[in-house]
C-alpha cells in the first residue's frame, strides 16, 4: 500500500509538472531531512552555572577560545540559490539522506544570558555577548525578520546573518568522511562523540570534527527552589519542588543520601509557577533499585522511542518544498535523541546527575521552548534540505540544600 501511495503521488507531482509552462520540463522534488540533535548540561553551583556539554572542565587544547582564520572567501550558505520548485530536467527525485551530499552548513548560536567561551571548529563570525544582546543588535534582528518576511514575496536581496548571534559558521560542509584529519585527541568524551558512525562529519576551512561544539559562561539561575510544606515536621519532612521559571521544567529527579540510605522523588513535569510535593520518608529506594529509579528512568524519559537510532533513509510524508536557504530553521520541534547519543550523556555525566555521598541532587530537563529563548540558533542550508532540530538540555543542581 505504501509503495501504491507513493506511486501515485508521484504520478500527480508530473501531471502537475506537465500542467507548468516551461521551456523545458520541470523536476520537482520533496527536500531531504537533515536531522540536527543538540545535547548538553548546564551545571548549578556555589560556582556558579555554565552550560557545557561534557563531564568538568576538560576540553581538548585545540578547540578555540579566540576567533581566528575564517572560511574560504565565498557566498555563506544562506545566499545559496532559492528553490522555485522548477528545474530544467526531465524527471521528478524524491531525497533519502545518502542522496545530496556533501551537505552544505550554515549555523549561528547566541546566548542571551552570557558570553561564549568555546567553540569548534573556527567560526566565520564572533560577536561579544554585549554587542549580540544589546538594543542595537535587537533592533537589527526586526529589520532582518521583516527582510526574511519579504522574500516571501518575491523580494530575494542577499541577508545578513542573526545579529544575535554571538558564534557563526558560513561555509561549513557535512559529509561522509572528514575532509581534513581530525585533530589526535584523548578526551574520552570527544572519543565517544566521534566514534558514532552515522554522524557527519563537520568540515571547516581546515578542520573536521564529527559534531559542531560550543559552551558559555551564563547567568542563568535554577528555575527550581526546594523548600518546606505544610506538613514539615520530624521524621516527615514534607518538601515542594517549586518552579520560579518562566517555563515548564520535566523530567525533575531529586537524589537524597544520608547515612547509608537513598531517597529519589520524582515528577515528570512542573508547569511555570507551579510546584510538586512529597514526603521523602516515603521514597526510600533500596539500594538494588537505585540505578532504575534514576539512570534508568531518565535514558527512557530523553531516548527517541520512535526512532531510537539514525534512520539509514527519510521517508517524506509532507512535501518539503520552494526551500530558500536564506531563511533558516530556527525552532525545535523537541528534545527526544537516539539511543547511543542518550547513552553518552549519562556515561559522561551519570556520577554527577544522581549524587555520590551524602547530600542533594537536582537534575531536570529544560523545556525546548526556553533553549531556543537562551541560546537561540538558526540553521541554514541548501534547497535539498530542511532542518528537523532535537533540543536537550539538563540542568543540575549540585550540593542542594535541604529545606
Amino acid at each position: 500500500m505504501r509503495n501504491l501511495l507513493q506511486g501515485a503521488f508521484a504520478l500527480a507531482l508530473l501531471a502537475l509538472a506537465a500542467l507548468v509552462p516551461t521551456r523545458s520540463r520541470a523536476e520537482m522534488w520533496c527536500a531531504d531531512a537533515l536531522w540536527v540533535h543538540e545535547w548538553g548540561v548546564q551545571v548549578f553551583g556555589s560556582g556558579g552555572a555554565r552550560r557545557t556539554s561534557e563531564a568538568g572542565p576538560t576540553l581538548p587544547g585545540y578547540f578555540h577560545a579566540q576567533a581566528g582564520a575564517t572560511s574560504p572567501s565565498g557566498s555563506p550558505v544562506r545566499h545559496l540559490p532559492v528553490d522555485s520548485g522548477m528545474r530544467e530536467l526531465p524527471v521528478v527525485h524524491f531525497y533519502a539522506p545518502t542522496n545530496w551530499r556533501p551537505v552544505p552548513l550554515g549555523f549561528e548560536v547566541g546566548f542571551t544570558q552570557g558570553e561564549a567561551t568555546r567553540w569548534y571548529p573556527q567560526v566565520d563570525v564572533r560577536r561579544s555577548g554585549a554587542d549580540a544582546n544589546g538594543a542595537a543588535a535587537r533592533t537589527a534582528r526586526a529589520r532582518l525578520v521583516a527582510a526574511r518576511s519579504a522574500r516571501s514575496n518575491g523580494t530575494q536581496t542577499a541577508l545578513p546573518g542573526d545579529p544575535r548571534a554571538q558564534l557563526g559558521w558560513d561555509h561549513l560542509t557535512l559529509s561522509e568522511r572528514p575532509a581534513h584529519p581530525p585533530a589526535s585527541t584523548s578526551v574520552p568524551w570527544v572519543t565517544r562523540a566521534r566514534g558514532f558512525d552515522a554522524a557527519l562529519w563537520v568540515d571547516g576551512a581546515t578542520e573536521s570534527e564529527r559534531f559542531l561544539f560550543y559552551e558559555s559562561q551564563t547567568r542563568e539561575t535554577p528555575a527550581l527552589r526546594i523548600t518546606r510544606g505544610p506538613t514539615y515536621g520530624a521524621g516527615r519532612r514534607h518538601v515542594l519542588l517549586e518552579n520560579t521559571g518562566a517555563q515548564p521544567i520535566h523530567d525533575v529527579f531529586l537524589v537524597h543520601r544520608e547515612r547509608g540510605r537513598v531517597f529519589v522523588l520524582h515528577a515528570p513535569t512542573i508547569p511555570a509557577g507551579r510546584h510538586a510535593g512529597f514526603v521523602l520518608e516515603d521514597h526510600a529506594v533500596p539500594a538494588a533499585q537505585v540505578a532504575a529509579r534514576t539512570r534508568a528512568a531518565l535514558r527512557d524519559r530523553l531516548v527517541d522511542a520512535q526512532q531510537p537510532a539514525a534512520p539509514s533513509s527519510f521517508e517524506w510524508r509532507d512535501c518539503v518544498m520552494m526551500r530558500d536557504p536564506a531563511i533558516p530553521f530556527e525552532a525545535a520541534e523537541g528534545h527526544a535523541l537516539y539511543a547511543q547519543e542518550v547513552d553518552a550523556i549519562l556515561d559522561a555525566w551519570g556520577p554527577r546527575l544522581f549524587g555520590r555521598g551524602n547530600g542533594t541532587t537536582v537534575v531536570y530537563r529544560e523545556d525546548v521552548a526556553y533553549l531556543d529563548e537562551v541560546m537561540p540558533l538558526a540553521v541554514y542550508s541548501d534547497m535539498y534540505h530542511f532542518a528537523r532540530i532535537r533540543r536537550l538540555g539538563l540542568a543540575l543542581m549540585e550540593n542542594a540544600a535541604l529545606p
